[in-house]
């Protein structure tokens, strides 16, 4: 009864540290290698969070943080990339400072989502997921292509990612979804639109006149390269634009190109205008 009694009081122990091993930690672990480090910090921030994480002088880094979110954006010099940082992760982030979308790999307990979320930014960027104009611009029959090209590939990633959480991959779908029908549904209309204006097409014209009241047209300058810089009185950003935009007359002085300045201001502001 004694070795009985030994063996359960061992088992009841061992459970009990198995137990222990599986519980979440209240914080997250960080860790890597950066190869080309560009500084000595490596930043990750949300809206209601900042951490700076000191880059040793051979790149590497490892730190503990204690978050409350999900999704980050990571800094250091000019890479930057969105991370999934959750307390409990351990997370070995290994990546080339000059070419992070393409070089990033993550291991450890928390590196399934974010191998994925990699591999969908170089996605996005190959496709220009990002800018749906470059789907509309294209021809029905490119067009259509192209979207097939992008729902395969997105549902072939999906499928062969490694350690998603079930609710993360139900967003992922019906986002995938939502997009792809996006393109479907306003295809016609946006493409009537940005078709006669893609890349290497010719340019729309315009006949404005100028503060002389004479009539400019795009045509007057055919020949030359044209900068056109589309301003209002009422536009902060664009006045604080303006001795740029002289910097840039100085610059190109005697040279083959034509800067145009272009007003949207109404009719009653004509006085400010000038």
């Amino acid at each position: 009864m004694q070795k009985i009694a030994t063996v359960l009081t061992l088992l009841i122990v061992l459970v009990s540290c198995k137990k222990e091993e599986v519980v979440r930690k209240d914080y997250a672990q960080i860790s890597g290698k950066i190869v080309n480090p560009q500084d000595s910090l490596l930043k990750i921030s949300s809206r209601n969070f900042n951490k700076t994480v000191k880059v040793n002088t051979d790149g590497t880094f490892s730190d503990t943080l204690k978050v409350s979110g999900e999704f980050y954006m990571l800094l250091h010099g000019n890479a930057r990339t969105i991370v999934n940082i959750e307390n409990g992760y351990n997370l070995d982030f290994n990546f080339d400072a000059n070419d992070l979308l393409n070089t990033a790999e993550f291991s450890g307990l928390g590196s399934g989502t974010n191998n994925y979320m990699t591999a969908k930014m170089k996605l996005e960027n190959d496709y220009e997921l990002g800018n749906p104009g470059s789907f509309f611009e294209l021809e029905k029959s490119e067009f259509d292509k192209k979207v097939n090209d992008v729902t395969i590939k997105t549902e072939a990633l999906l499928k062969n990612a490694k350690d998603l959480d079930s609710t993360f991959i139900a967003k992922e779908v019906e986002g995938n979804n939502r997009f792809i029908e996006f393109l479907n549904t306003n295809y016609d209309a946006q493409h009537a639109i940005l078709a006669p204006i893609a890349n290497g097409k010719p340019s729309p014209t315009f006949n404005y006149p100028d503060t002389d009241g004479k009539l400019v047209s795009l045509e007057d300058f055919k020949g030359k390269y044209v900068y056109v810089d589309v301003w209002a009185t009422w536009c902060g950003p664009c006045i604080q634009e303006i001795p740029s935009l002289k910097k840039l007359h100085k610059d190109y002085e005697g040279k083959n190109l034509a800067i145009v300045s272009m007003s949207i201001d109404k009719m009653k502001d004509k006085e400010k205008w000038e």
